[in-house]
């Protein structure tokens, strides 16, 4: 049994696809290793995935934060490629989630986190930067730490070659990646830009859109805006403001690129109730159009082979880009999860 959503063409009055987005889950049934949530993971040119960090949570064993490295290639499948190292090593990242990571000229670019630290203490918001060679998987840290101070749960994106970050401070500029001084740079930016929060999600609309959707508030207070960035004109505006439908305000979600170009699909994240938070797994595409979008519903979360529930997981393209690979999460004081799902999109 195959399962689908389809974009029809009479539902797609703002956008610009002529033929409609289809989208359905592939479950693996396999695990990729120990549990875990909060990870940062970036594709890079030749389509493979390189995951690093995260809380894991080993069966029958107390929740702890690694700094190990993955990296999953279609042919292959997953592979550790660096074991997590607790005490401070000095020529490689130290343990960390809700950190934010992008690939650029060869190299993962790994910004900012947070290490727990001692179960009680609140740990550390970290500032450093690190570059990891692709090629020797050696990792180096750059000089200058993130500008204004350490950040945790923001968002790196390489937008038509740009590395951009995203944090809560972020609501008149951004952060560029230079690669000639090897730092992150101060662009100052104008228009309807998003308020500010963390545990926002975001991804390339196109090759000059940084797309922004949801998150949460200093007050803890989410959302369900989105957002458009240009990276040349350096000019938010608000997206789909108008859309007849569209996901729930949440926070820790994931996003990618559709595949192509021309937007962009958020899936799973955790809503609040007055009984906590509450996980999803439905899929959502924002179709970008003419400077505004439009949002369409591609997979409940009955779908079959859908992944279950879960926030802090992440969304990547691999292989030839036309499918996303959906690795690990959490069910909010429930259970931490150690598979992993393909959601495969296409155009009919």
């Amino acid at each position: 049994l195959v399962f689908t959503s389809m974009l029809t063409l009479a539902s797609l009055a703002l956008a610009p696809l002529a033929t409609a987005l289809v989208g359905s889950w592939r479950a693996t049934g396999e695990i990729v290793s120990s549990p875990r949530s909060g990870s940062a993971a970036a594709a890079d040119a030749n389509g493979a995935v390189w995951l690093f960090g995260g809380y894991e949570e080993q069966s029958g064993k107390p929740r702890d934060v690694v700094n190990d490295l993955h990296r999953y290639r279609e042919a292959g499948g997953w592979e550790q490629l660096q074991k997590p190292i607790r005490d401070q090593p000095v020529d490689m990242p130290g343990a960390r989630l809700a950190s934010a990571c992008a690939v650029a000229n060869g190299e993962l670019l790994l910004f900012g986190g947070w290490d727990p630290q001692t179960a009680g203490t609140g740990g550390i918001i970290l500032d450093d930067v690190w570059a990891l060679d692709l090629e020797t998987q050696a990792w180096s840290r750059c000089a200058a730490p993130m500008p204004r101070g350490p950040t945790s749960r923001h968002i790196a994106v390489n937008v038509g070659g740009k590395v951009i970050v995203h944090t809560f401070r972020c609501t008149n500029s951004v952060l560029l990646w230079d690669s000639d001084s090897r730092e992150l740079i101060e662009q100052p930016t104008t228009g309807t830009a998003p308020s500010s929060r963390g545990l926002h999600v975001g991804a390339a609309g196109d090759e000059r859109t940084l797309v922004v959707f949801g998150g949460a508030g200093k007050d803890g207070a989410m959302c369900c805006d989105a957002f458009a960035l240009d990276v040349e004109r350096w000019e938010w505006r608000r997206l789909a403001a108008n859309s007849a439908e569209q996901p729930s305000a949440r926070a820790g979600a994931c996003a990618a690129s559709i595949p192509g170009g021309g937007g962009i699909v958020v899936c799973c994240g955790a809503e609040s109730s007055v009984d906590g938070l509450v996980p999803r797994a439905d899929v959502w595409a924002l179709i970008l159009d003419d400077g505004d979008a439009v949002w369409c519903k591609l997979l409940d979360e009955g779908a079959p082979d859908a992944p279950g529930p879960r926030n802090a997981a992440t969304l990547t393209p691999f292989g030839d880009g036309k499918q996303l690979l959906l690795n690990g999460g959490w069910w909010p004081f429930r259970s931490t999860y150690g598979d992993w799902h393909v959601l495969h999109l296409s155009s009919t």
